[in-house]
Formats: structure tokens, sequence, C-alpha cells
């Protein structure tokens, strides 16, 4: 709400106006009038690009004051540069135009233009043109008055509003809600495995003890290809190696207790309170136990060699460990797995199905992933991703299906990742549909904003029917050719709470 606010004053170049509108500044400095007919408010949409335009309702012979927000849709961009014209045509041409060759300011057309001089009916056009762009919109039809101003009905306005100087520095997309086909869409929760062919398992090659380095190969850990990840001791030399491993480990202690001793003796002595000879004692001890454990370590060290028959286990390939078949210090069978490594860049999928509503999986539509962290679902089809399931097979006991999904490329997931399968199947049929980003969760209801004008906004319930990864089917709510807010809709929401908001008026 603070942000809102923030933007607010921002937008409107300081203090909001106390009374019912605020000013967008430029020639004439045209504020906001009430909606009593005496100014005439115009949206359109065409090709990328949003008009939404305020002007005096004209009298002949009179200057008129007008601005006009040009929104480019593609980035929700304020237009800076280009020249914005209008004109008046009566039969087919012009009788009286105005073009704008600058902004006023960021996004905004602003100045005076002098109306027709004879009253009657008119058509309003408006036409931008930046670079190669080009647009033209049509007004409609508008009455110039015959000294004083013609009541003019204003377009049907949202109970939300949500001024353009906002919408500008947040992101913020609209569109039109239109027919879009949409099969019946599987959304599973699944894990990801390493894909076949793309692991290495490691296996013992001899009967012996094993022995991991000091650097763990913990399941998630990045190795290197030929770095060591453990010994196989010989069977005949194993017992020897774990009284080597209980020598060690009492050195470690041996040594550690010195150094506690010294540190105590050397604060004794360095206030007098010991002779310099504890302290010589002291350092000895230290030495002593350090060679100990050296000793035991080089010991250690010549059973796990080579020489002395002990084999080596490296890693086969680069890429994470995904499983560790066995521990430190026990004995494995020539043939047991030891560590396995995933070195591809492919993975596999897999869940189980709930949903008991369909069970052939045949004519696949769509098929797409979502993990937590993704800000929406990535299409797994271009990336060679397959449907290995051809029919869910349901379990009496689970009540759930498995389902699999083989991705050839790199989508960004690695094993282990907790991610959502989205799998469209049938045939697609038309329906209403706007992107899922459209419907805002609002008190435990589904709502869309729809756009009525360029800066008010109306809250429709809606009712959700089949989806695919990217949109979902509208059953109610709304209708086709309406614009609804696609991406934004909480700010929407967020300005609908603010009263300095909501009162303001065309």
């Amino acid at each position: 709400m603070t942000l809102i606010f923030a933007l607010f004053a921002l937008g409107c170049g300081g203090q909001p106006d106390a009374g019912h509108g605020h000013s967008h500044g430029g020639g004439g400095g045209h504020a906001h009038a009430e909606d009593d007919g005496s100014s005439i408010a115009i949206t359109r949409w065409k090709a990328g690009y949003e008009l939404f335009v305020e002007l005096d309702a004209p009298v002949a012979g009179q200057a008129l004051a007008y601005h006009a927000h040009v929104t480019r849709m593609a980035d929700n961009h304020a237009a800076d540069t280009g020249t914005l014209s209008f004109r008046f045509e009566q039969d087919g041409f012009a009788v009286e135009s105005h073009s704008n060759h600058a902004v006023a300011r960021a996004g905004i057309f602003s100045t005076t233009a002098a109306a027709p001089g004879e009253p009657g009916d008119y058509e309003l056009l408006f036409t931008y043109v930046d670079g190669d762009d080009r647009v033209e919109w049509s007004g409609g039809p508008v009455q110039v008055g015959d000294g004083e101003h013609v009541i003019h009905v204003g377009e049907d306005e949202g109970e939300v509003s949500f001024l353009k100087e906002t919408q500008w520095q947040i992101p913020f997309a609209v569109a039109r809600a239109k027919d879009r086909g949409l099969a019946p869409t599987l959304t599973v929760g699944a894990s990801v495995q390493a894909a076949p062919g793309t692991t290495t398992v490691v296996a013992a090659p001899v009967e012996g003890l094993l022995a991991w380095a000091d650097d763990l190969p913990v399941v998630g850990r990045w190795v290197e290809r030929g770095e060591r990840l453990a010994t196989l001791i010989p069977a005949g030399a194993a017992e020897h190696w774990s009284r080597l491993q209980a020598d060690l480990s009492s050195a470690r202690i041996d040594q550690g207790l010195a150094e506690k001793e010294l540190a105590r003796v050397e604060d004794l002595a360095s206030r007098d309170l010991l002779p310099a000879r504890r302290l010589d004692e002291a350092r000895a001890g230290v030495e002593r136990a350090a060679a100990e454990r050296s000793a035991t370590q080089r010991r250690v060290s010549a059973l796990t060699s080579g020489g002395a028959g002990a084999v080596p286990i490296r890693a086969p390939a680069d890429g994470y460990v995904i499983s560790v078949g066995a521990e430190h210090g026990v004995a494995v069978s020539a043939g047991t797995p030891l560590v396995s490594v995933s070195s591809g860049s492919g993975v596999l999928i897999e869940g189980r199905v709930h949903d008991r509503s369909q069970s052939e999986l045949g004519a696949l539509a769509s098929l797409a992933v979502h993990r937590g962290d993704w800000a929406a679902p990535k299409d797994l089809l271009p990336a060679g991703g397959e449907l290995l399931t051809e029919r869910l097979m349901f379990d009496p006991h689970t009540l759930s299906a498995p389902i699999s999904v083989l991705i050839a490329d790199d989508v960004g997931l690695v094993p282990g990742d907790i991610v959502e399968l989205q799998v469209g199947v049938g045939e697609p049929v038309p329906r209403l549909a706007v992107p899922r980003s459209a419907v805002v969760e609002i008190n435990a209801q589904d709502v869309v904003f729809v756009q009525k004008t360029g800066e008010s906004f109306t809250r429709r319930r809606v009712v959700l029917g089949v989806a695919d990864p990217t949109h979902v089917e509208i059953v109610s709510g709304i209708n086709a050719g309406e614009m609804v807010v696609t991406e934004g809709g909480f700010d929407v929401h967020v300005a609908s709470l603010s009263g300095a908001l909501e009162s303001h008026k065309h």
C-alpha cells in the first residue's frame, strides 16, 4: 500500500490533489474533470499500442485542452518519443488537425488545440508515428457545440482507478480475452531423477573394506572425473586397517589434550606461577603427540596405497553424486555399487497421478514443468520432452498411477528437484481463455481485473475451467474481447483498497 501511494504521488508530480483530480502537467495544465459531460475520455487498443485520451468537449471556434497517454503494450513502455496527431473529419475530409511532435513528459502528449470553426457532427481520429511504427485509432463521433459544449456520454468506467503514471512504473500488462485451443491438463506432483544413459555407477572391483576419502562423496556433491572418492582395503589387511584407524583416532585425541595442556601451562607461566621447566615439558608433549599422529597417518596411507594392494575408487565423470551405496569402514563384496554420478543434461521426471478422470494419454497437446523458484512453467516439447507413459495404470492400493517424462535437453532441472508436471492430453477445443497470470486469488476467490478505460478497472469473479501450462478457460465472469490485466493484477487490487485512488474521476 505504501508503494502504491508513493508511486501515485510521484506520477502526479507531488502531493495528491485534495480535490477530485490531478494535473498531468504540460501545456494547459489540464486536470481531470468530474464526469459531467464537459470532457471526453477515449480508450483504444490497436497494433500493440494503447491510447488513452482525455479532452474538453469541443466548442466551435474555441480552444480545447487535452492530454493523451500512449503506451507500448509489449513492455508497458510509456512513449517518450514520436508524434501524436489528431483531426476532426467530415465526410472523410480533415476539417481541423493538430500535431504534437514531442511529449510533455514521458507517455503524455498534452497541450491546447483549436476546435473546428463550425458546430456539428465530426469523426475524431488519432495517429501516432514513431520511427517505423504507425498506429491510427478512431476516436468515434464527436459533436462540436455552438457557443457551449455538448454533453457527451462517457465511456463505461470501472470501480477501481489506477493511474497511468503508476502503471508505467511497475510490471504491468493487459491482453484481450479470446478463444484459444485448450486440452484437459493433468497436474502432477513429481520428482526429478537422472535420465537413463546419463548415470555412471562405480562398483567394487574386488572384495574389501571400504574407506571413503576425507571429502566424502555425499549425495548432491559435485565431483570431477578422476577424483579419488574412496579406497578398497584388501580383505587380508582389513583387520590391520581397523586397528590403525583406532590408533589414529587415539593419536588425534592425545594431540588435542596436549595442546590444551600447553595453553594452560603457558597462561600460568606468563604470570610466574609455574617454572619454565613445566612449559618446556608441555611443549615437548605436544610435539610427541603430533609425531605419533603423523606416524600413524603414514601407516594408514601406506596400507591404502596401491603398493599394498589397496584399490582406489575414482569419480568416473564430472557430475553430481546421486547415490552412495555403502558406509565408511564396512566390508563390501565384489560388484557392490559404491557411488553413482549423473553427468548428462537429460533428466527423468516421475510422479503419480491421482486424477482418475482420464487414463488414455494419447494425442499429447502440451507438456510443461514448473519448479517453485521459477516465475512460470517451462514448455518441455521444444526441449525434447517425451511422455513415456502411454496409459495410466492405477494401483488399487494407492489409488494412483505412475507417469514418466524423459527430457533430453538441459532445462535447468537436476536430480532431486521437486516439481509440478503439467500434461495436456486430448484434442484442443476452442475455449474463452486468459493467461494464468491474469487470475488473482482474493479471499479464496478467483478474480480477474478488466480494463474499462485507460485508468479504470473492474473486478470480476470468474469460474475457471480447463487449463494448459499457460492459459486457463473462463467459464463465466468475462466476455470475449474484453481487456484483462495479465500482469499487475494484485497491484490493481491494492489500489482498490485505497480511497485516495478511487476518488479520481474523469
